[in-house]
This record gives structure tokens, sequence and C-alpha cells, in this order.
């Protein structure tokens, strides 16, 4: 099996092509996927949180139209129920940060995706430079990129409280 990579020191560097089918390829879906699961459960929890809140102050009023005995009794839990509802999706959503998680990591799918295009096109940064300092600035600003998201994760979504006694 043929390396493209070798330890002595005259040896060229893997190829932008092994980058991009590689590393490139695999963190490019990375966070295609965490986006989009992310993008579902806040989709969700704000569809949760929408109907349940649209049907609280309803089945209150179905409750004045029931009249009284057993049924009334049990169907009493149901405004309660939906209530819960409504401030649990919400709160589980606060609680996740779906909507940011799902906007950070589709940005950073989406840089990965526009650095390709710009590399491949030599057109913005990567315009009148040789192949070799392109492909070279093209492995570093995607890295930069996949390692400013992990930074920008941990400050983000640390709780508050553990973010201190980490810092200290």
């Amino acid at each position: 099996m043929e390396s493209t990579a070798s330890s002595s020191p005259g040896a060229s560097a893997p190829s932008v092509a092994a980058y991009l089918d590689g590393r490139w390829r695999d963190q490019c879906a990375y966070f295609e996927r965490k986006a989009s699961i992310n993008q579902s459960r806040y989709l969700d929890s704000r569809r949760a949180t929408l109907i349940s809140s649209w049907l609280t102050p309803i089945a209150i009023f179905a409750m004045f139209l029931i009249p009284a005995g057993d049924f009334r009794d049990y169907y009493s839990v149901v405004p309660l129920l939906l209530s819960t509802i409504a401030v649990g999706s919400y709160q589980g959503e606060e609680l996740h940060n779906y909507g940011a998680q799902w906007a950070k990591f589709r940005l950073v799918a989406e840089r990965l995706k526009g650095h390709r295009e710009l590399f491949l096109q030599r057109a913005g940064v990567y315009q009148g430079l040789d192949e070799e300092k392109a492909a070279k600035h093209f492995v570093q600003q995607c890295e930069g990129l996949i390692e400013g998201t992990d930074v920008n994760y941990f400050v983000m979504m640390i709780d508050p409280l553990r973010r201190d006694q980490i810092a200290s």
C-alpha cells in the first residue's frame, strides 16, 4: 500500500485530493448531519410549543362546556398536560440550544463548501496563488473553521457554573 506522506524531510505533503476525499469530506458530512439533527429537533420542539400553547386555552374553555361529573374531573388534567408540554418543549429547546446549534453547524458546513469552491475555482483568497500555496491555505482555512467550532461549542454550550470552574 502506497503512502501519500512519509516521515523523511524531503517527502511531499499529502495531496489536496486526499485531504478532500478524507478529512474534508468527513468533517463536512459531520457538520451537515449535526445541522440536520438539530434542525429537526428545533422544529419539533417549536411545533410542540406552538400546538400545545394554542390548544391549552381551547381545552380550558371546553371544560366549561362539559357538565360537572367524573368525566369533567378527568378532563381537567388535559389543560394541565398541554400547558406542561408547551413549557417543557420551550424550556427544552432553550436548554439544548437546538436552534443555535443548527445555525452553527450549518454555517460551518457552508463555509467549508465555500472554501472548497473558492479553492477549486482559484477565486477569492486563492486567486493568484500557485498550487502548493493554494493547497496549504485551503487546508489552513478549513482546519481553522473546524478548530474554531470546538472552541465556540464549549463557550456556548457548557453550563455557565461549570464554565467558571473550567476557566479558573
